[in-house]
């Protein structure tokens, strides 16, 4: 009887989403810059960022392949192999900014969500302006970035207290020291007073830059939703339809995130407070969840957006609407591009 090395296995996961997001990454953009710029207009280069985010972030989860475990009050990550698997501060930046992508798919997101409503109001910002919202959104995109990785660096890398915590579970895993390698942990209990204060700060400072992110998501949905509610009288109706499928798929586009980076992050640095152990399945799911978003999420816009899915499909497109409602067409009052 054959038995399958599920480590082996999980580890190997990352990689094979990685590849693939290389291949769909590529063929969405393709998508989208091969479509009318009349429906997409600036939009196709916030979906573009979005992509290249996308690809960044693969090879990141390739080159710096990380595990998840715990152990009692603690969870501890670390670089599993690789280049970067030795202790030194250089890699210990780098596992820090690896952690920090994962934070910084929100900032990606809030400039999707500020670009739709920024559509909806007509604003010069998705137009001549569109420059400037750029440079705002590679700012969100720093800040981001920034905080979590130097919450992650300064205070989330575990110092010799915790090392010597999980040293014989460590060993027991994975066969060696844990002073060998840089990790980012928090312990929650049975530590000194310092540990444990440094890592319930850090973990509440990571999951109020999370929940904070995702209320302002919905907040934003739900500004996009009345105000086209409001327009409905003054703007066209494919227009108000090609809106509607557009904050559709960045719902779905947002959603895969929370579910695959934001839970896993959660359970991960939570469940250790109850002193709970899931068993390594768990770890498995969370580190092969983190590295799949990347390639879900365009899959999912390009099914979710009519203009792709017929393309992908290869469906014909059906033809347009033969009813005109002239009163409206004749008093808009509001000009508004369908897809900036």
């Amino acid at each position: 009887m054959t038995v399958v090395d599920l480590a082996l296995v999980y580890k190997h996961i990352p990689k094979v989403f990685g590849t693939l997001a290389f291949i769909v990454n590529p063929i969405f953009v393709y998508l989208i810059f091969t479509e009318k710029s009349t429906k997409f207009g600036n939009y196709r280069y916030v979906l573009l960022y979005f992509a290249m985010f996308n690809l960044v972030y693969s090879i990141a989860n390739v080159v710096i392949p990380i595990d998840i475990h715990s152990y009692r009050y603690c969870f501890y990550l670390f670089i599993s192999d690789g280049l970067f698997v030795e202790s030194t501060d250089w890699h210990l930046f780098l596992l820090s900014l690896r952690c920090a992508l994962v934070a910084s798919s929100y900032a990606v997101l809030l400039s999707h969500f500020i670009y739709r409503y920024l559509v909806v109001l007509d604003s010069t910002l998705t137009k001549g302006n569109f420059h400037i919202f750029m440079m705002m959104s590679f700012g969100i995109f720093l800040a981001y970035t920034s905080v979590w990785h130097a919450s992650c660096y300064f205070l989330g890398s575990a110092n010799p207290e915790i090392k010597e915590y999980i040293r014989e579970d460590f060993g027991k895993f994975y066969g060696i020291n844990s002073t060998d390698r840089n990790m980012i942990s928090c312990l929650y209990n049975e530590g000194t007073d310092f540990t444990v204060i440094r890592s319930w700060s850090t973990t509440t400072l990571w999951t109020s830059i999370s929940a904070i992110s995702i209320c302002v998501f919905l907040k934003l949905a739900h500004m996009i939703m009345r105000k086209l509610e409001n327009m409905t009288g003054r703007i066209s109706r494919k227009t108000s339809r090609l809106q509607i499928e557009l904050l559709r798929a960045l719902i779905v586009q947002t959603i895969i995130p929370i579910f695959v980076s934001f839970f896993p992050c959660v359970i991960s640095f939570t469940i250790p407070i109850f002193n709970m152990d899931l068993g390594r399945p768990i770890n498995y799911v969370e580190v092969i969840a983190l590295g799949a978003f990347v390639f879900c999420d365009p899959v999912a816009i390009v099914m979710c957006l009519p203009v792709f899915r017929q393309r992908v499909l290869c469906k014909k497109k059906q033809l347009p609407d033969r009813q005109i409602n002239n009163a409206t067409s004749t008093t808009a009052t509001i000009k508004l591009e369908p897809l900036n």
